[in-house]
């Protein structure tokens, strides 16, 4: 797997980055300055930037040096200062890999800082936070916490820390798959941090606009990239950015089947590694190098290497690095024809992504929980309102009795009025539970039989890519149609692993956007484009259908109509262009699939599965699907499908 780097937006008070000849210097200063036996206020303030600057070249002597910064700074009763120290602590586990402590940091800070009114501080927590959450792959919490902090930033125009934040923001699109949003943040980020010489921010910015690239299949901007980004940490002594350049760059050149250049690049990340004491960020590394072994039939050492690092990943919660891992070890010990070990690994590697599936149906029954005991706490508001308007109006009617006569007409006109306002929010409220059971009940059996699926011809699809893998690395096939007929087996087989994954995305989504039917049509075409490169695709789609909402059936249908009408132009028609377009009319969707193919004479032709199926999925959605063919004039189809 490609390694990623997003560091904390950190408040860096007057020092910032300071190049690496210079960080020993500073320290060196620093501790001349401690010998004069300074004041307590001032010997705090020493210890916490000793704490920032050796975070740059050496935990260990981080950590010792901020523990004494908030011993410090606790005994001052100094809350400003100790706020800062537990931000500067959090951003030095952070760089350790520990990201539990490093929470645990920031929440301290940020307690501080809400009490203290500091927004600003409070606003550099938030984003610190949202990192270490997008490290956890709690996505949500990142995504809440890093926009409050973008929101804060752009309202008093700091457009340093706004284009920061920004940049993390890229990095969390490339962590949920969107990768052109994740360029689109990143490139604006870049923008200013070029601007402005910021190569702090540009050595975490390239690497991780060459990481989206590199997941959009462009080695070659990926690679410029990471150089750029090489090119920046090594400018500042960020070791551990530099690290993960490296062995990105290796990666690439071991696709390549670059072997021996990949070590030599993953030697320098090692280096740099040991160099930050970054146990995660070796035993990431190790993967790589793991594959290396793999191709050149060192299985030993490969497995040696893979097992070192699983109880590294679960400590810090790197579930990729794991799944990575189980996969990799599948191959190894299929190689070492162990298939007790290969099914457990397997198992090991189905569960971890059937945990993600149930931690995400845990998040969304806590927030139905939460919104449940949100409207309770309404109705008992409004219960306490009432009464206490009522014994208010007892008192005013004995003093002047005659004058309110009318009002406590009035008055319990209004009564009535709420009583019944309340009824029918107890009413609605009701209902609400009743509705959210019933979507429990089929979101229960939604992910029962996704787990089906994933679990039964999902980890037999794995296990036949990891077998045909392992005979392609294991063995000198000289043999160049097997060769061929293996690797079309494999992707093949890849092919339909992406289909499965597409049912099952729709299985588990209730409602599904253009915009995610749009990311999905496009990878289609991308694909489609790979295999016909003769062939020109127009596609184009109303951006003002991107925020509708679709049921996941209407949108699952949709999808696979689509696919079929252009998998039929690609087949049959040696057509020069086929063109998608999809437009809102007032109350409907129309979607026009066209070629200037050969055609074909629909009265006389026999209609195989693919056409009837496409009819048969939109008019069991209530839609009108139209087919029009001319001989040597091409092919339409329309459909018009209501809102």
């Amino acid at each position: 797997m490609i390694k990623k780097i997003l560091l904390p937006l950190l408040f860096l008070g007057m020092f910032g980055w300071v190049q690496a000849q210079e960080t020993q210097v500073l320290i060196d200063n620093l501790k001349a300055e401690l010998k004069t036996k300074p004041d307590a206020k001032k010997t705090a303030s020493i210890y916490s930037d000793l704490t920032w600057y050796y975070s740059n070249v050496a935990i260990d002597s981080a950590l010792y040096y901020g523990g004494k910064a908030v011993q410090e700074s606790t005994k001052l009763g100094d809350s400003t200062l100790l706020s800062q120290v537990y931000s500067d602590v959090g951003a030095v586990y952070f760089r350790k890999g520990d990201f539990l402590k490093s929470k645990e940091n920031y929440f301290k800070a940020r307690i501080i800082r809400t009490l203290r009114k500091d927004y600003y501080g409070l606003a550099k927590t938030n984003a610190n936070l949202g990192n270490v959450y997008l490290n956890q792959m709690e996505y949500k919490s990142s995504m809440k916490f890093l926009l409050a902090a973008l929101q804060y930033f752009e309202k008093i125009k700091d457009e340093n820390n706004a284009n920061t934040t920004k940049g993390n923001i890229g990095y969390l699109f490339i962590e949920l798959k969107n990768y052109p949003k994740a360029i689109s943040y990143l490139q604006s980020a870049i923008q200013f941090a070029e601007k402005n010489k910021l190569s702090d921010r540009l050595c975490e910015f390239y690497l991780n606009i060459g990481n989206a690239y590199k997941e959009s299949n462009d080695s070659i901007h990926a690679k410029e990239y990471y150089y750029k980004s090489l090119k920046n940490c090594q400018k500042i002594g960020n070791k551990k950015a530099a690290a993960i350049d490296f062995q990105n760059i290796g990666l690439l050149q071991a696709k390549n089947k670059k072997t021996k250049e990949s070590e030599v690049l993953y030697a320098q990340s090692k280096k740099l590694n040991d160099e930050v004491h970054s146990n995660i960020d070796n035993a990431n590394l190790n993967i790589s190098i793991a594959r290396n072994y793999i191709r050149e039939n060192k299985i030993a050492e490969a497995k040696k290497l893979l097992l070192s690092g699983l109880q590294i990943f679960d400590d810090n919660f790197a579930k990729d690095d794991q799944l990575a891992t189980y996969k990799l070890l599948v191959t190894v010990y299929a190689y070492l024809k162990q298939p007790d070990s290969v099914v457990f690994y397997n198992n090991l590697y189905t569960e971890r992504n059937e945990k993600m599936i149930q931690t995400a149906t845990l998040q969304l029954t806590s927030e139905l929980e939460t919104k449940y005991q949100t409207a309770k706490k309404e109705k008992l508001l409004l219960e306490k309102e009432a009464e206490t308007q009522q014994k208010t109006s007892w008192m005013l009617a004995l003093a002047a009795l005659a004058f309110f006569i009318a009002l406590i007409g009035f008055l319990i006109y209004r009564q009535q009025k709420l009583k019944n306002k309340q009824q029918v929010q107890e009413f609605q409220l009701k209902s609400a539970i009743a509705q959210i059971e019933t979507q429990n009940q089929l979101q229960e059996q939604r992910l029962s039989i996704s787990r089906d699926l994933h679990d039964n011809i999902g980890a037999q699809l794995t296990f036949i890519i990891s077998s045909v893998d392992t005979i392609q690395y294991g063995f000198d096939l000289k043999n160049s149609k097997i060769d061929s007929k293996l690797q079309s087996i494999s992707n093949f087989t890849k092919a339909t692993i992406v289909e499965l994954r597409d049912t099952i995305w729709a299985m588990n989504t209730s409602e599904i956007t253009f915009e995610d039917l749009r990311a999905r049509i496009h990878n289609f075409i991308e694909n489609a484009k790979m295999a016909k490169e003769n062939i020109q695709f127009q596609f184009s789609i109303d951006t003002h259908l991107d925020q509708t909402q679709l049921s996941s059936i209407v949108g699952m249908n949709l999808y696979r109509t689509l696919q079929e009408a252009v998998n039929n132009a690609l087949k049959y028609s040696d057509a020069t262009t086929i063109q998608i377009a999809v437009q809102k009319t007032e109350n409907s969707i129309r979607i026009e699939i066209q070629d200037n193919g050969v055609g074909f004479d629909p009265e006389t032709i026999v209609r195989g599965n693919g056409l009837l199926n496409m009819q048969q999925r939109i008019e069991n959605l209530g839609g009108i699907f139209t087919l029009k063919s001319e001989l040597g004039k091409g092919t339409s189809i329309s459909i018009l499908l209501n809102l």
